[in-house]
């Protein structure tokens, strides 16, 4: 998976929430925790009238860790990159694991999409030459095999989706991590990338910003490579096959492409009937500047031979060198890039198993998990696929053995080609949209299920934050009597702007990097993604090490993370529950007033980020917004009243809620799109348009915003934030007037 969203996230600031919302939250909620914050938000009571959840004990207690680790075993055997036999043959399957289980119904959906591979014969190569262009050193062209596992001939060089192809030569500049703000502080330093090919290092931003931002300025390649500092710091001892760390071999595979679905059916999907534009036309461009990966071992010879200025303090990292920032090198030498990677159509698979609803067959919860990798994923993504397919054989297990039959319909989706822009899933999204729109209830995505062994983490829109609540209340910590709640409460605790704590559990907000974004952008569907986490403030890493390289192998899972796959099981406890509540409860157990909350505090962040800038500008901003989300929070404060006398004996009353509450999430959507990027529509939640990792407050705003003194016309450049700013009022009044009563309709 591309974790666009993980190295950057906005925690949810705190204020002091309006006195209508307060009331509301301290009405609805569970008697608290002893620790909590008064001014953090809280949940409503769980909806009766459903099931009693004895089911759901039964199926979680079925779920068996050995049977995981049997189906991880089997998907991590060999390589299987989007596109390539082996992943069709997983696809295959899969298909014949749901169908013989007994699901409802399973089907194959295939598309055909760009992707892009390396050349078999002449694979991608960075080369050291001298003042003669005589080779002085060169990239491995395959990382080195390091335990048998890693034995495979299918395995794919380290290269970058949809780089461009071609041969650049020249001097080199470090750019630390070739995120904006490095090129800012390169220019007060006096240097240049213009022409020149620059040396970042993985993290912080999504590697496709990273050639985006060094092609705006001007440099004509980029070598990737990951710094010890980031994936083995110095202290600890060893790489791996020994531990975990990254070996100085080992080198990161990845997209490069900023776009989410087939670069040539923009919009629709690419089906036998699709009309395709040349490639040229893509929107986003495909990059125009070729690049590559080179593990830290050749990396630190690049640096070995660089001259200009010595980086400042924090640039440095962990190579057994002093970093200079070049250009260029000590003597008369130069870098070559030669990149022959190519694009080309193949066919993808998307495999979907049905369990269909017996009193709502109508409304969908979708249960997601991607199953191509770059190498042999045994954590990305195939930690995830032996979950969901063992949680399925549970859900049919008590379906098969009981008088019971979920309510509403779970659909099960192994998506194909993630790795590339999020393809499978975007292009099921675009082909099934009109019904996704009116019957999806949620989609609940499992990317990398276990990256370690610290403590959960959630993401996902806040509609569905209670219902992270409820699951993880219902699900054990391994090896411990205490619900896993408190353990994602105290080990990733919600703080404000401050860092005080508010004793709830952190809940961060979607940016794009795995196949949620698209139920969420074209879609409105509410989402939510969760994994097991290493303890990110032990371990100050980018990723977890081994992260795209060949290393990802059922060897470094059983070995280093979850030898007994107890944390693989409660990952899948935690979907399941999640995936039960939404089922089986007869009023949705969606907490609106907790989206108010969230309203205010990305207004909150928004003041601190731009408000001296905005109030020049736009001086009645802060006003407007307030009323808006004020005129949000009392609808949504009045609906949470008539959902507490709702009668939940009328079939027809809980379908009115319910249909409201699904209205919701889509009443954000903007058909537009934010400004520049209409393939995102959320106007609350988006990428931000310099790090895909990361989910950004308004979006649409803070890209207009950012570096808006820079703009070539700032006038005109402002009166596209006040167009946009006027659309986001009126988002959130529409949303506001999905809540109210529908009786009235104005």
């Amino acid at each position: 998976m591309d974790k666009r969203y993980r190295f950057a996230i906005i925690c949810f600031s705190i204020l002091a929430v309006s006195l209508t919302v307060g009331i509301v939250l301290g009405k609805y909620a569970l008697c608290s925790d002893d620790k909590q914050d008064e001014s953090a938000p809280t949940v409503q009571d769980p909806q009766k009238g459903g099931d009693t959840g004895d089911n759901l004990d039964v199926m979680m207690e079925d779920i068996d860790p050995q049977n995981i680790e049997k189906i991880l075993r089997n998907l991590s055997l060999v390589p299987h990159l989007a596109g390539e036999q082996r992943n069709q043959q997983l696809g295959d399957y899969v298909h014949s694991y749901w169908t013989d289980i007994g699901l409802d119904e399973v089907k194959s959906v295939k598309f055909d999409v760009l992707l892009s591979y390396p050349s078999a014969t002449h694979p991608n190569q960075v080369f050291i030459l001298d003042k003669n262009d005589h080779v002085l050193a060169e990239s491995p062209l395959v990382e080195k095999v390091l335990t048998s596992e890693e034995n495979s001939t299918d395995v794919v060089a380290p290269f970058l989706a949809y780089s461009k192809d071609g041969t650049v030569q020249g001097n080199v500049v470090y750019v630390y991590y070739g995120r904006v703000e490095d090129y800012d502080k390169l220019d007060q330093l006096g240097i240049s990338v213009n022409g020149c090919i620059v040396i970042a290092r993985y993290g912080k931003i999504y590697r496709g910003d990273k050639v985006m931002i060094a092609e705006e300025h001007g440099a004509i390649g980029v070598i990737l490579y990951s710094d010890p500092q980031d994936y083995h710091p110095h202290f600890y001892k060893g790489v791996y096959p020994k531990t975990w760390w990254l070996p100085p071999t080992g080198a990161q595979r990845g997209t490069v492409y900023e776009g989410i679905e087939d670069p040539l059916t923009p919009g629709y999907p690419a089906t036998e009937f699709a009309y395709r534009i040349p490639v040229e036309e893509a929107d986003p461009a495909l990059p125009g500047i070729p690049a590559h990966v080179v593990g830290s071992g050749f990396a630190e010879k690049i640096f070995r031979e660089m001259g200009g200025t010595v980086a400042p303090s924090d640039w440095q990292g962990e190579l057994n060198v002093t970093y200079m920032m070049g250009p260029g090198f000590k003597t008369q030498m130069s870098v070559r890039l030669n990149v022959t990677t190519r694009n080309e159509r193949r066919q993808i698979t998307d495999v979907i198993g049905v369990v269909r609803g017996e009193v709502e067959p109508d409304r969908y919860i979708l249960i997601g998990n991607h199953r191509d990798a770059w190498v042999f994923g045994a954590m990305d993504p195939s930690s995830g696929t032996a979950i969901m397919m063992e949680m399925s054989r549970a859900l049919m297990h008590r379906i098969k053995t009981s008088n019971w039959r979920p309510k509403r319909t779970i659909i099960f989706c192994s998506w194909d080609a993630e790795e590339y822009a999020l393809i499978g899933s975007t292009e099921f999204v675009q082909k099934y949209v009109k019904n996704l729109l009116n019957r999806a209830v949620a989609y609940l995505n499992v990317d990398i299920a276990v990256e370690g062994n610290y403590t959960l983490d959630v993401m996902g829109t806040p509609i569905l934050y209670q219902t992270a609540v409820e699951a993880t209340k219902r699900v054990r910590v391994p090896d411990k009597d205490t619900p896993l709640y408190d353990e994602w409460r105290d080990r990733r605790e919600m703080v404000d702007l401050n860092n005080n704590s508010l004793g709830i559990p952190s809940f961060s907000t979607p940016g794009s990097g795995s196949d949620y974004a698209n139920f969420l952008q074209l879609a409105g569907v509410p989402i939510m993604d969760f994994r097991y986490l290493y303890n990110k403030k032990k371990y100050k890493i980018g990723s977890y090490p081994l992260y795209h390289s060949e290393y990802e192998t059922f060897y470094a899972v059983k070995h280093f993370v979850d030898p007994e796959f107890k944390y693989h099981r409660a990952i899948g406890q935690v979907w399941l529950a999640a995936a039960y509540t939404l089922s089986e409860t007869s009023l949705l157990p969606f907490n609106v007033s907790f989206y108010a909350w969230t309203l205010q505090n990305l207004q909150t962040q928004l003041d601190i980020d731009y408000s001296n800038i905005l109030q020049k500008h736009l001086p009645d901003y802060s006003k407007n917004l307030t009323t808006a989300i004020h005129q949000f929070s009392q609808s949504a404060a009045d609906f949470m009243t008539r959902q507490l006398h709702a009668n939940q004996s009328d079939p027809l009353s809980v379908r009115r809620i319910n249909d409201q509450l699904l209205q919701l999430e889509r009443a954000f959507l903007d058909p537009n799109g934010i400004p520049g990027r209409s393939y995102f529509r959320h106007v609350l939640f988006a990428p931000s348009s310099v790090n895909s990792y990361a989910g950004s407050s308004f979006p649409g705003l803070t890209d207009l915003l950012f570096e808006i003194d820079k703009s070539a016309d700032p006038a005109k450049q402002w009166e596209r934030v006040k167009q946009h700013f006027s659309v986001i009022l009126f988002t959130i009044q529409s949303a506001a007037s999905t809540l109210r009563d529908p009786a009235h309709f104005m």
